[in-house]
């Protein structure tokens, strides 16, 4: 009630103050989406600014250990009270890059670290391995199909970050950004 009363996702402080404190996911200002939904995504996860999260994405930072003799969280998950925190599973952390697009039903795995900035993660996908800035990733496993924008373009972006700006300004930085490339 709280999200609405702010603005919606984009805009509510609480529900990052919530998600910071409560879950250890920190998200930049007017990001939005489902892993900004309570338990959708792993603690250690960080969602830049202006990302975009499509319905029913999940991000998991661990995996049962293959090499236990019981797979059962029993055995490793210190919540359940039968083992102390040392027998935790590793828990992986991800950097989700500014501006980038995260489709529908998208799961993410321990393996990948990092979601480049301006990358777009194909709607479906299964993301074991980290995606570079502005790629274009899509399937099970996700694998690179091709880039965003010109390298002019991608390096004119990196330089003057108008994701680091609030809306109206950064839209004027990249109109400039696109009238000077089009002169």
């Amino acid at each position: 009630m709280l999200t609405r009363l702010e603005g919606g996702q984009m805009y509510s402080n609480t529900l990052r103050k919530v998600l910071s404190r409560y879950y250890s996911v920190d998200v930049g200002p007017y990001s939005y989406g489902s892993l900004l939904v309570p338990g959708n995504a792993d603690r250690y996860t960080t969602v830049g600014a202006y990302v975009s999260i499509g319905p029913n994405v999940r991000r998991f930072g661990a995996s049962h250990p293959l090499t236990s003799l019981s797979l059962h969280p029993f055995w490793y998950n210190p919540s359940l009270g039968m083992v102390d925190s040392a027998s935790d599973v590793q828990r992986s952390g991800i950097s989700i890059g500014d501006d980038s697009w995260i489709g529908a039903n998208v799961t993410i795995l321990p393996g990948c670290t990092r979601i480049g900035i301006g990358a777009v993660v194909g709607a479906g996908a299964v993301v074991t391995k980290d995606v570079r800035d502005f790629a274009i990733v899509v399937g099970n496993p996700a694998k690179e199909i091709g880039g965003r924008l010109t390298t002019t373009e991608r390096e004119k972006l990196l330089k003057l970050q108008p994701w680091t700006l609030p809306p109206k300004e950064a839209f004027a930085s990249l109109s400039e950004i696109r009238n000077q490339l089009d002169r």
